[in-house]
């Protein structure tokens, strides 16, 4: 018989009653025989612990205490992962039914350490648009990769480390490029794993991702005199900034274009 892999996902929440039930659910009813699901939450006050308790029995490990924030979260997550593929969804997202097993096979197949897929982002229970992966050439510039879609092998985060919580914002993208530079295989697949719920954007966020990107260039040498992706995110915060603020409002009072 082949051997059929542990599957441990990792969801990191904070005061998240309003969509943790559906994510919690999203991992709990996927009909794959070894998963391994693990919640970390960060000292919730509102009604997160009583949904928690009422999947208790089903979790591998789950605690409630403060952290540090997302990626403190998610490393107590994974320092606590027995599987063999790790992926992590957050409270406010959800996976597409069956979309575990599916991995697993690809992962199978493909023979690679990193497998990524499409994903719906919605606002307001909209779909705005589905961003399909991308073939990473250019990971150097940005986070390309659908974070709430990446599974990869646990022996990366054994070998490469954990998430670097010096960064807040941008610490995923510096994980992947930690992994691409140092030659981990990913794998691309076209179908849509998970749905990614986008709250109210703010320039001050949009601002901090630009300059921690521009410290993990400088981190990992990726640039000499100028940083060029840095210079060029900073010209598109003019423009992109002022857009996507613009379609956040106009979603959450419900105007329409001109």
């Amino acid at each position: 018989m082949p051997r059929v892999p542990k599957i441990s996902i990792i969801t990191v929440v904070f005061n998240g009653e309003a969509y943790l039930e559906q994510t919690m659910r999203s991992v709990l009813s996927q009909d794959y025989s070894r998963i391994e699901y693990i919640v970390i939450d960060g000292g919730s006050t509102d009604g997160t612990l009583d949904i928690i308790h009422r999947y208790r029995d089903r979790l591998a490990f789950w605690v409630s205490e403060k952290d540090y924030g997302i990626y403190d979260a998610m490393n107590k997550g994974l320092s606590h992962v027995t599987g063999d593929i790790v992926g992590l969804i957050n409270a406010d997202d959800w996976y597409e039914p069956g979309i575990i097993g599916w991995i697993a096979d690809v992962m199978e197949i493909s023979g690679a350490d990193v497998v990524h897929g499409g994903m719906k982002i919605l606002l307001d229970d909209e779909v705005l648009i589905k961003p399909a992966p991308v073939e990473l050439d250019e990971l150097d510039k940005g986070m390309l990769l659908n974070h709430p879609t990446v599974f990869a092998r646990a022996s990366l985060y054994r070998k490469y480390g954990l998430f670097n919580t010096e960064y807040s914002v941008a610490a995923d993208w510096e994980m992947m490029l930690r992994w691409w530079l140092n030659g981990v295989e990913f794998y691309a697949d076209e179908k849509i794993f998970a749905n990614f719920r986008m709250g109210g954007l703010s320039s001050t966020h949009l601002r901090e991702s630009f300059e921690e990107k521009h410290r993990i260039r400088r981190q990992h040498k990726l640039y000499t005199l100028v940083d060029r992706s840095y210079l060029y995110d900073k010209m598109k915060c003019l423009v992109s900034e002022e857009k996507l603020l613009r379609i956040s409002l106009k979603k959450q009072t419900g105007q329409k274009e001109c």
